[in-house]
């Protein structure tokens, strides 16, 4: 396996100012605040606009991927989402602040790191929080409904207000007022003390003590309404009403990144139960059902080898000593990693003809290379597109031109604008994209049509200066046309110009993750899902700027454009819905099977759903990882988020439901999936497996991993029934499988 060796020692004099001497001063930046320097929030809670600065270079151009230090200059409590940032494509940096639960005003300053004196100062006045005075009746049982008084608790963003007890989300019924919520109490509560508390859009309030007695109540949703239930072995999960119906989605809401240990649990019915276990040769056995049993194809293999070699140069990083000690009044670097201060203003482009030589993967495995040399075809302002010398099918220079556009000024913002900046480690303010034969030649051509084939890639090697095979610089490695078969299996030009778009959004995204995690940040690179769902979320993002072009009505059919950025992701998500229980959300085989893959698109796309585009930027700007990544970009916790998504796996496509009836909560999108699934892939039937819950004589077994959950349907008998989640026997489930079960009355 390939090791990097000392990338941010190295990396160091080729960012700082365009120079190896760095005794050089460095250029002159101009700073300007962005939204204004006197803003204000609720105690406890987060500024609902970020802290934001441009910079701008000494041409009076926004600066890209300059270093951007914030800090807390004063204010008791408050926090910063991030101390050092790197500017984004705008040339803005920014970062989030968490104001404490006092009132204390917070000043916060920004500037270019090594010019603090040229910053901008932020002052942000700390109102009244929202605050919690009464509970009332402050003894209560489970399914009672009872009000909460205070002041400023409804979100005055409009992003709804929750109701806490303990860690537990109850349901508001109702309007909620400033003043007065009313929530029902949740089931399963265990009796005894238990804290009452609002989270009122970012803020919290204050907990107040109440009373919960261990009473079973039957649940009372109404049509359409959803909740996720813990501690439903003691049998206090009622339902009563006969002829309703219901989903029941047991399910394991951890986020451990291996796969966990063999478990089981049972999910009973009255008399009835259904026990699912849970081990690895179930699991081979589920998955020799479906196509991720199947040998790793050409792009699988690539991938290992590229985010295995990726993490071996983010240790190195890590490894690494700052390059200088901090000053007295800076972060330590354990705080602040050590990436340059400022860089040169971007140079100009080489001349279009210009030829130079490029190391290039020759194996899947990544163990072996070869030198080619390119000619420059197309320069821009964020992208070079550079073609092999030996290319069996050069482009003309009409397509080079319109291809070379549509990276530069449509695919290239799209990524920078909703991930963040990527690194510039050759300062010549631009991404290479490098069309060439090497890498058709990746898969044979007896073995294209059973192993696919590879039609892009970028290799984080190339960012690690002291690799003997590193580009030193940004790249993204591209398949050309070889129509004749020269050099692996045909490839027409048609295919090629339809493939690159979406793989290069998908590979543009693995670029800035390992800019902002590595890098920027000197952290380990992200968890292998997140990453893998992040690019893949890219792709959809294409998909949605053709659509959105075309100016349709929202349930018009997508626009051609749109279908080859989203037909992947869409029959990756097919393979996972019509096997939920097998492919988890965020514990990939190796490096993600294409069913898995779509079980975490899936995932970030309901999340983008309910906190918008600008989640995923919060995911790839920070040095966190997986689950924790995600908690605390959505301010949420992880198994609240998972209950909720997998109910919008069921509720966000019913037949006959229009789309003003399903609860914002539960959609995953503006247009549901069966609707892209019809509109797309052809389906006329929503692949998401739900069998009948069973009764009594007729339980059934099946398979469950963490990350996942499993669908039943339950009709209400006479005389209602109990519901019960356990381990086998009627045991607890292990409270690290963060047991719950989903309950959603189907309209």
């Amino acid at each position: 396996m390939l090791r990097g060796v000392s990338v941010l020692l190295a990396l160091a004099p080729l960012l700082s100012c365009g120079s190896g001497d760095p005794t050089e001063p460095l250029p002159l930046y101009t700073v300007a605040p962005v939204g204004g320097i006197q803003l204000s929030a609720p105690a406890g809670s987060e500024l609902r606009q970020p802290i934001q600065i441009e910079v701008r270079d000494p041409t009076g151009q926004p600066a890209k991927g300059v270093a951007v230090v914030f800090r807390i200059v004063s204010g008791h409590g408050a926090a910063l989402s991030d101390t050092l940032v790197a500017t984004n494509a705008d040339g803005i940096g920014l970062t989030r602040l968490r104001l404490g639960i006092s009132r204390d005003s917070v000043v916060v300053a920004g500037s270019v790191r090594g010019q603090e004196d040229r910053g901008v100062t932020f002052r942000v006045l700390a109102s009244a929080p929202a605050e919690l005075f009464a509970v009332q009746p402050a003894s209560f049982s489970s399914g009672d409904t009872i009000a909460l008084r205070g002041t400023r608790l409804a979100d005055p963003a409009g992003g709804g207000s929750d109701v806490f007890f303990g860690t537990v989300r109850g349901r508001i019924v109702g309007d909620p007022t400033d003043t007065l919520l009313r929530a029902v109490a949740p089931p399963c509560l265990p009796g005894g003390s238990v804290s009452v508390s609002v989270r009122s859009g970012s803020a919290a309030t204050n907990g107040l003590p109440a009373v919960a007695v261990s009473k079973s109540a039957p649940l009372a949703l109404a049509a359409g309404e959803g909740i996720t239930v813990r501690g439903t072995d003691a049998g206090c999960l009622r339902l009563t009403t006969p002829g309703q119906r219901f989903l029941l989605a047991p399910q394991f809401a951890n986020y451990v990144d291996t796969v966990p240990a063999q478990r089981s649990f049972t999910l009973a019915v009255d008399a009835a139960s259904t026990t699912v276990a849970l081990d690895d040769s179930s699991r081979r056995a589920a998955h020799a059902r479906g196509s991720s049993a199947a040998p790793p194809s050409a792009r699988d293999e690539l991938d290992r080898a590229l985010r295995a070699a990726e993490r071996d140069v983010a240790r190195d990083v890590l490894a690494a000593p700052p390059e200088t000690e901090p000053r007295s009044d800076e972060p330590s670097p354990r705080d602040v990693p050590d990436v340059p201060s400022a860089r040169a203003p971007t140079i100009p482009p080489p001349v279009l003809g210009n030829v130079r030589s490029f190391r290039v993967l020759a194996r899947l495995d990544g163990t072996a290379f070869g030198t080619v040399s390119a000619r420059l075809r197309y320069a821009g302002d964020n992208i070079l597109v550079y073609e092999d010398v030996n290319a069996p099918a050069p482009l003309t220079d009409s397509t080079m031109t319109t291809l070379g556009d549509l990276f530069d000024r449509t695919l290239y913002p799209i990524d920078a604008s909703t991930f963040g900046a990527e690194s510039d480690i050759d300062a010549n303010g631009r991404v290479i994209v490098l069309m060439t034969p090497m890498v058709n030649a990746l898969t044979p051509a007896t073995q294209c049509s059973g192993n696919g084939f590879v039609p892009g890639y970028f290799f984080g090697i190339d960012l690690d200066t002291r690799n003997k095979n590193s580009n030193r610089g940004e790249i993204f490695f591209a398949f050309v046309p070889d129509p004749r078969g020269d050099r692996s299996c045909p490839h027409r030009l048609e295919d090629v110009l339809g493939l690159l778009p979406a793989t290069f959004l998908h590979e543009f995204q693995h670029m800035i993750s390992f800019n902002q995690h590595v890098l920027v940040r000197r952290a380990s690179t992200e968890a292998v899902w997140l990453n893998e769902a992040l690019s893949h979320v890219a792709e959809e993002l294409g998909a949605r700027h053709y659509d959105e072009r075309a100016g349709r009505p929202p349930n018009a059919q997508l626009p051609d454009s749109s279908l080859p950025f989203l037909r992947g992701d869409l029959e990756n998500a097919v393979l996972y819905l019509s096997a939920p229980s097998v492919s988890s959300v965020t514990a990939f085989e190796d490096f993600g099977t294409l069913a898995e893959r779509g079980a975490a698109w899936l995932f970030l796309r309901w999340l983008g759903a309910q906190k918008g585009d600008g989640v995923y930027g919060r995911l790839a700007q920070t040095a966190l990882r997986g689950g924790q990544n995600v908690e605390l970009a959505a301010g949420e916790t992880f198994p609240a988020l998972f209950g909720d998504f997998t109910m919008a796996l069921y509720a966000d496509s019913l037949v006959g439901l229009p789309r003003s009836a399903v609860p914002p909560r539960l959609r995953l999108g503006k247009r549901s999936l069966r609707e892209l699934f019809a509109g797309v892939l052809g389906l006329d039937v929503y692949p998401l497996a739900v069998r009948l819950a069973p009764f009594s004589g007729n339980a059934t077994t099946a398979t469950m991993l963490q990350g996942t959950a499993t669908y039943f349907q339950l009709f209400v008998q006479p005389g209602g029934v109990t519901v019960r989640l356990t381990g086998p026997g009627g045991a607890p489930l292990p409270a690290g499988l963060v047991p719950q079960l989903g309950v959603y009355r189907i309209p």
